[in-house]
C-alpha cells in the first residue's frame, strides 16, 4: 500500500508571510469597525436632531452645511490656525520642559528629592485655578494660552520620562561609565535612546490634554480660536455652528494621537515587536 505523504511548508519565511498577512487582517478589521462606528454616531445623531428641537441639537446635515458655510468665509481657517500655533507651541514647549525635567529626576536622587513634590503638587492641583494668575502675569492674548496648554499637557511626558529613566538596565550605563563617557555623552548616546518609548507614550497622553488647554485657554482669556467659537454660537444659540469647531477639535485630537503613534511605531520598532498582537 503506497503510503501518503503530507507535507507542510513551514519554513521561516512562510511563517513570516502568515503573520504579516493576519497583522493585515487585523488592522482592516479594526479600521472597519472603527468607521462602522463612526457611522452609526453620524446616524444616530441625524436622527436624534430630527427628534430634537434646533436649540438643543440640530441634524448632522446642518453642521455639514455650517461647516462648508464657515470655511468658505475663512471664519474657521483662521480660528483653527490661532488654535494651532497655540497647541503647536504648548506640545512644543511640553516636549522640552517633561524631557529636561523627567531626565534630571530619573538621573539624579538630589534632583528628584528637590523637585517630586512641586511636581505632584502641580500635578494635583486644578490647573483652572492658575488662569487668573496666568492671565495676571501673561495677559489675555497668546502666551496665557499657551502657558494653560504646558501646565495641563507637560505632566505625562514629564512622568513617563521619569519612569523610563528609573528602568534603564544598569548593564547599559556601566559600560558606558567605564569607558569614561560623559554625561552628555550617556544622556544622549545611553538614555535617551533607551526612554524613547516612553517619552513617545507620554506625549500620546498629552495630546488629548493639550486640545483640552486650548479650549479651556480660549474660553477663559480673549476668546478667539476654535474655543472663543464654540462660546460665539452657544451663546447666539446657533448649534449647528457649535458643533463645527467642536467636530475640527475632535479630528485634530485624533489625528494627532494617530501621527504620534505612527511616530512612535517607526523611532521605536523593537517595543511594538515586544506586544501580543491578539486575536
Amino acid at each position: 500500500m503506497a503510503e501518503t505523504v503530507h507535507s507542510t511548508d513551514t519554513t521561516p519565511d512562510t511563517r513570516v508571510g502568515a503573520q504579516l498577512a493576519a497583522q493585515r487582517r487585523r488592522r482592516w478589521r479594526d479600521r472597519a469597525i472603527g468607521f462602522g462606528a463612526v457611522m452609526l454616531l453620524i446616524a444616530v445623531w441625524e436622527v436624534a436632531g430630527h427628534m430634537t428641537p434646533d436649540i438643543f441639537l440640530s441634524p448632522f446635515h446642518r453642521t455639514l452645511i455650517a461647516l462648508y458655510s464657515l470655511t468658505v468665509d475663512g471664519t474657521l481657517i483662521r480660528a483653527t490656525q490661532n488654535s494651532l500655533i497655540v497647541l503647536f507651541a504648548g506640545l512644543a514647549a511640553s516636549v522640552v520642559v517633561g524631557v529636561v525635567i523627567g531626565l534630571l529626576m530619573g538621573r539624579y536622587e538630589r534632583a528628584a528629592w528637590v523637585l517630586e513634590p512641586y511636581v505632584n503638587g502641580l500635578y494635583a492641583a486644578p490647573t483652572i485655578a492658575f488662569l487668573p494668575l496666568v492671565t495676571l502675569w501673561l495677559g489675555l492674548y497668546t502666551a496665557p494660552k499657551i502657558a494653560i496648554v504646558v501646565l495641563i499637557a507637560v505632566f505625562p511626558i514629564l512622568k513617563n520620562t521619569y519612569a523610563g529613566v528609573a528602568t534603564v538596565d544598569q548593564d547599559y550605563l556601566e559600560p558606558a561609565a567605564s569607558m569614561r563617557a560623559s554625561e552628555f555623552q550617556i544622556f544622549t548616546k545611553v538614555i535617551l535612546p533607551a526612554i524613547l518609548p516612553f517619552v513617545m507614550a507620554g506625549l500620546r497622553l498629552s495630546v488629548g490634554r493639550a486640545v483640552v488647554g486650548v479650549v479651556v485657554g480660549e474660553f477663559f482669556t480673549r476668546q478667539s480660536g476654535l474655543g472663543g467659537l464654540i462660546v460665539q454660537y452657544a451663546g447666539s444659540f446657533r448649534t449647528a455652528e457649535m458643533f463645527v469647531p467642536i467636530l475640527v477639535l475632535v479630528v485634530i485630537g485624533a489625528v494627532l494621537t494617530s501621527l504620534v503613534g505612527y511616530m512612535q511605531r517607526r523611532l521605536a520598532p523593537w517595543k511594538e515587536s515586544e506586544r501580543d498582537p491578539g486575536i
